[in-house]
């Protein structure tokens, strides 16, 4: 859809600019208490409540337990997964294996 604005004065457009704003804030309303709505009904057809299934989106982390410990300083440790830190790269580049720092 396009409207042609170009002749509008600025009065005009400020109202224009008002009532598009009102449908927006109309709009968005409506359209967020339907979502509720609808989620509230998959909630309860699927026998929780909302604070259980939001509950449980936030007490569900999944703690990844480290794979390898850095033998010149046991408090350091990593997973095996993402960026290789420091301790790794300087351990692996002097020409000793990853292996050895197996927990």
């Amino acid at each position: 859809m396009s409207v042609d604005i170009s002749s509008l004065s600025v009065a005009e457009l400020e109202r224009l600019k008002g009532s598009i704003d009102n449908a927006i804030a109309n709009r968005r309303d409506t359209e967020l208490t339907g979502l509720r709505e609808a989620i509230e009904e998959m909630v309860a057809n699927a026998g929780f409540t909302i604070d259980e299934v939001m509950q449980a989106r936030t007490s569900k982390k999944r703690i990844i337990k480290p794979k390898y410990r850095n033998p010149n300083n046991p408090e350091q440790a990593w997973s095996g997964r993402g960026r290789k830190p420091g301790w790794v790269e300087e351990w692996t580049s002097s020409g000793r294996s990853l292996d050895e720092c197996l927990i």
